[in-house]
């Protein structure tokens, strides 16, 4: 499970500190222990037949545009994975939880309890469940900021999802708004999930669909509607209390597996 594949390390960026970016070099790294050890990588859809202890499954989150030179490397190497792009950031360009650690990583001396909170805490709690349209609303009620940040370039398109799909990345669905699955009633879980799914559709996934809860939340009621649009389901580190949801590895800059 990756998300950024940035290309330096740095301890101050948020994506370090939360652990949802991995350097360049420890990607390459990785790839490379794949190789010499023999393993195969396989797209998520082959779960639905098994696997072996020689099976790997490379899966990446959210759709962002460093992702391009990730799946250019793979291809090179005649690899495979799986992404999951969120629609509505393929669409707009734009994430709340992005929006305020670019505005955030963008001011000198910020407090460490507000830095704390988006990286784990309240903050970052309230925005796993926001629509773009509340989070400006607050971002402005709370912060004083009117801006959206620059984050024009931070995710793919969809001509890129539809060229790399056609090149055997799979797609998987993820969600339109990436908002926690367990915070939507179910009609609003339902129309998520439907237009996910026909979105992705249209990028020309043919495979089984599989499904990547975003956040990693999910229940009894969200995993019985998931089920109706994809045959797999994935969850992240943590084990899951449900059989039918797979655990995935989250890969950090200090993974030595």
């Amino acid at each position: 499970m990756f998300h950024r594949v940035l290309k330096n390390y740095d301890e101050k960026n948020y994506y370090y500190q939360r652990q949802t970016g991995i350097s360049w070099k420890k990607f390459i790294e990785l790839l490379d222990t794949i190789e010499k050890k023999g393993w195969k990588t396989k797209p998520i859809s082959a779960l639905a037949k098994g696997y072996t202890h020689n099976d790997v499954f490379i899966t990446f989150d959210d759709g962002y545009r460093d992702n391009i030179c990730v799946f250019d490397e793979l291809i090179n190497r005649g690899m495979i994975a799986t992404v999951y792009p969120v629609k509505d950031f393929v669409l707009d360009g734009f994430s709340p939880i992005d929006d305020m650690a670019l505005h955030l990583m963008s001011t000198p001396n910020i407090p460490k309890d507000l830095s704390r909170s988006l990286l784990g805490g309240r903050l970052k709690r309230i925005l796993r469940g926001i629509t773009a349209s509340r989070y400006r609303y607050l971002r402005q009620r709370l912060f004083g900021i009117d801006v959206d940040a620059d984050s024009t370039h931070l995710f793919m398109k969809e001509h890129h999802l539809k060229l790399y799909n056609s090149q055997g990345i799979e797609l998987g669905i993820h969600g339109c708004s990436h908002r926690a699955f367990t915070q939507l009633s179910p009609r609003e879980l339902n129309k998520e999930l439907t237009e996910n799914f026909n979105w992705i559709r249209g990028l020309g996934c043919r495979e089984t669909m599989s499904i990547c809860f975003p956040h990693g939340k999910h229940n009894k009621k969200v995993i019985e509607q998931s089920q109706l649009f994809g045959l797999i389901l994935l969850g992240v580190d943590c084990e899951s209390f449900y059989p039918s949801v797979l655990r995935r590895i989250h890969i950090t800059e200090d993974y030595c597996g």
